[in-house]
């Protein structure tokens, strides 16, 4: 170093001394010496500072994510993510880059894409400045310093350079639009799923509009330098260049120095916003793609055909497992059920928390944040991901190797762990307290864990599932692993539950309604039951009938309507009556999932019996199961909502429908989430609709399809009371009301009786029925 000073100094020093003679007529003093082997060596400091910091705020960032990943690494392995890569990169395309999801809300998913894209092209020329400050030390032997336009085969004059000037101006200018934007929307007009503000978030926001506003004072005051301190207007740099016809009028020693200010004031914020980025909720710009890559097949696979069809190909215990659910249990081998410490739930429950953007669209829709419960599922991510990197994760991975795995050396210790914060906060929090619960009805207090309240607030309908714009499917399934864990470890339940619970065990019925009573519904109809017809005919569709549709008043008046509809339409159907068992349900939402797990096995040893081509249910919850769920379990069975058989029917002309009997007045349609969102089938209920008339008098809920608003009853909650808050199935009833219909049609027994009591409770049963949508095709029969 000091030989590379003495060099460097006798260099400037005959330079600078021969223009000093010629100039003044006398020799450099000391202090002009002293002044030249300074400017010397700025290149070499600039070039070693530059790498310090380079070095510095990638060491950072590389070592947070690794410890990131892997306590990630820490949760259950169990799913395999890594096939039908072709369909994973496409969702990839799709959902990040496509901003398939984001662009459901223009004003934000505009702005991103902004970000996302201005950020992409802008990264060559925050590339292009940490290699001019790597490279500055060659000023010190007479070169420029390496910027992009001096790359062999490559000059200021090159087109493909003229490119890349005008792609970083017009980037720079887009992204600080967007931010400005972004900050305007968030602190003037912030809709209320950003309320209450996020420091973090505008932190990130006042990061980027440094970063691009001292892009343009340093560039302006570059392309002054350039052209020797005269203006000059460049159409390869618009805004660069009205920059610098302002900076113009400054005086040249002014216009240097906010060069290298700015571009040091650019260069410290571009890195310490890398930084940063692994500490705050920016980390989905890392983790979202792998988080969507990742996809569970039987949630987001309706996107990608090709993984659907090759998912049915595959024996049933092989299948992805469906939607909304925790970790399978292995009743032989378990010594505990649920989730009740962090390293319990899947790696990719806790990749969801990383990889969430807080963007707030699962609280928009959420039907229990909506009506002031403590639940919001965005919390309930934040929550995890507090603690896994706070609360437990650190004591658990001292325990771990580098990768978060378990290690033989500690395996005892390992063993022993136990959380030094429960997962499960069950405090008494008193909804009154302002001091403790905030006017959504989230509580202030609770955080890194998940409260009893919110576990059991949940009506399991994956409105978050369908809203999230990075495909986190996971706070459903979260909740009821906490469940599980409660009731099957703890027996700490609603007391509600104990009746539900004790019918569903004895009875195999949630309504405790004896087996003998399960065809009581069907009296005077001649409705043929499996064991009537025997075992050897092969009946065209088993129809289950359900729990509900067997002893719920409601309910049966559908299944009557059904019959008569599936009689005029001559169709091949027989029940099992008595041997029919609850689908389970109810039982799996609530956290009972060895009841679940006998019923199934029951059911799907009755299906095996009996002969017949495919089921169909006029519940969505028993199709849910049945068709989704019961494949862990061996059973493979194709599945019809009762609206699907009647539109095919209705499609084939087998149903006589009676034209004179059309709708007289306005009907809006419910969807239910487990027949809308769990199974993908929006419109054949609207065809049956259409079919007497209802495609003119169709009024659509502003929440309709896969966007609907849950009546209340899923998820087991229409077992429960709801003690917080306001009722969901009143909120519900109130959306229909307002479109001015005068009959709520659905396709659910469950939705059924929870909009009845919403018409209950707002004195309106005058004002608008609750009709199934096989009640109203049955009322259009010839003679109906």
């Amino acid at each position: 170093m000091g030989a590379l000073a003495s060099l460097t100094a006798a260099c400037f020093l005959e330079e600078f001394g021969a223009k000093a003679e010629r100039f003044h007529g006398f020799p450099l003093r000391d202090a002009d010496a002293m002044h030249c082997v300074m400017s010397a060596l700025y290149p070499v400091f600039h070039t070693v500072i530059t790498l310090g910091l380079v070095m510095g705020a990638f060491a950072f960032m590389g070592q947070r994510l690794l410890q990131i990943a892997s306590m990630v690494n820490m949760g259950r392995h169990e799913a395999v993510r890594t096939d039908h890569k072709g369909a994973r990169w496409r969702m990839v395309l799709s959902i990040v880059f496509g901003h398939k999801k984001t662009l459901e809300d223009k004003t934000s998913g505009l702005t991103h894409m902004a970000f996302i894209y201005g950020f992409c092209v802008l990264g060559a020329g925050h590339s292009e400045i940490v290699v001019e400050g790597l490279t500055m030390f060659l000023r010190t032997f007479g070169e420029k310093p390496l910027t992009w336009d001096r790359l062999p085969l490559l000059s200021p004059e090159h087109p493909l350079i003229w490119i890349y000037w005008l792609s970083q101006d017009f980037a720079a200018f887009l992204v600080l639009s967007a931010v400005v934007i972004a900050l305007v929307r968030r602190i003037a007009f912030a809709p209320p799923r950003l309320q209450p503000r996020s420091a973090d978030a505008e932190r990130i926001l006042y990061f980027i509009l440094t970063l691009y506003v001292t892009f343009y004072f340093f560039q302006g005051a570059h392309h002054l330098r350039e052209h020797h301190y005269e203006y000059h207007y460049s159409q390869w740099k618009p805004f660069t260049s009205m920059m610098s016809m302002w900076m113009a009028q400054l005086p040249r020693g002014a216009v240097d120095a906010m060069y290298w200010i700015f571009w040091w004031g650019h260069v410290l914020t571009f890195l310490g916003f890398g930084a940063y980025i692994p500490t705050s909720k920016h980390m989905h710009l890392i983790f979202a793609g792998p988080n969507t890559w990742f996809f569970n097949k039987a949630v987001y696979g309706w996107r990608q055909p090709d993984v659907v069809a090759a998912e049915r190909k595959l024996p049933p215990k092989q299948r992805a497992r469906p939607m909304g659910l925790p970790p399978a249990i292995d009743f032989e081998t378990a010594e505990k059920y649920g989730i009740d410490r962090i390293d319990e739930l899947p790696w990719k429950t806790l990749l969801d928390g990383f990889a969430c953007t807080e963007c707030g669209r699962c609280n928009n829709v959420c039907p229990a944040h909506l009506t002031h419960k403590p639940l919001k599922p965005k919390k309930v991510l934040h929550d995890i991901k507090i603690s896994l990197l706070k609360k437990n994760g650190p004591s658990l991975y001292q325990l771990r190797d580098t990768w978060g795995r378990k290690q033989e050396s500690t395996k005892e210790a390992d063993l022993a762990w136990t959380p030094p914060v429960a997962l499960i906060n069950k405090d008494e929090i008193k909804h009154d307290d302002k001091s403790k619960v905030s006017p959504d009805g989230s509580y202030l207090e609770v955080d890194g864990q998940i409260h009893v309240d919110e576990a059991w607030a949940c009506t399991t309908c994956a409105a978050c599932v369908e809203a999230c714009p990075v495909l986190i499917d996971s706070v459903p399934g979260t909740l009821i692993g906490l469940r599980q864990s409660l009731v099957m470890m703890e027996s700490d339940f609603p007391a509600e539950l104990t009746a539900a619970f004790k019918g569903l065990e004895r009875q195999g019925n949630p309504w405790g309604v004896g087996p003998d009573k399960r065809e009581e519904w069907a009296e005077g109809l001649e409705v043929p039951t499996f064991s009537s017809v025997g075992g050897e005919r092969v009946v065209d569709y088993l129809f289950f009938v359900g729990c509900a549709g067997a002893t719920d008043d409601n309910a049966k008046k559908t299944q009557r309507a059904l019959v008569k509809v599936l009689k005029a339409a001559k169709v091949d159907f027989a029940i099992l009556g008595a041997e029919e068992k609850c689908c389970g349900d109810p039982a799996r939402r609530l956290g009972n999932e060895a009841v679940f797990n006998q019923l199934a096995q029951e059911n799907i040893g009755i299906f095996g019996q009996y002969k017949f081509k495919k089921i169909f249910t006029a519940c969505p919850h028993c199709l849910t199961s049945i068709q989704n769920e019961y494949a862990e379990h061996g059973g493979d069975f194709e599945v019809l909502h009762h609206s699907q058989l009647i539109a095919q029917l209705l499609k084939d002309k087998r149903i006589p429908v009676d034209a004179a009997k059309a709708l007289g007045s306005d009907v809006t349609y419910h969807d239910p989430c487990y027949l809308g969102r769990y199974c993908r089938e929006t419109e054949a209920p609207r065809e049956v609709l259409f079919s007497i008339g209802g495609k003119s008098k169709l009024k659509e809920m502003e929440r309709n399809k896969g966007a609907s608003f849950c009546c209340g009853g899923g998820g087991g909650r229409i077992f429960l009371e709801e003690h917080i808050g306001e009722r969901v199935n009143v909120e519900r009833t109130k959306q229909a009301m307002a479109t001015g219909a005068k009959t709520i049609a659905t396709g659910c027994p469950f939705c059924k009786s929870m909009l009845v009591d919403g018409t209950k409770a707002l004195d309106a049963e005058e004002k608008i029925a609750v009709r199934d949508i096989a009640e109203l095709l049955a009322e259009r029969l010839p003679g109906g």
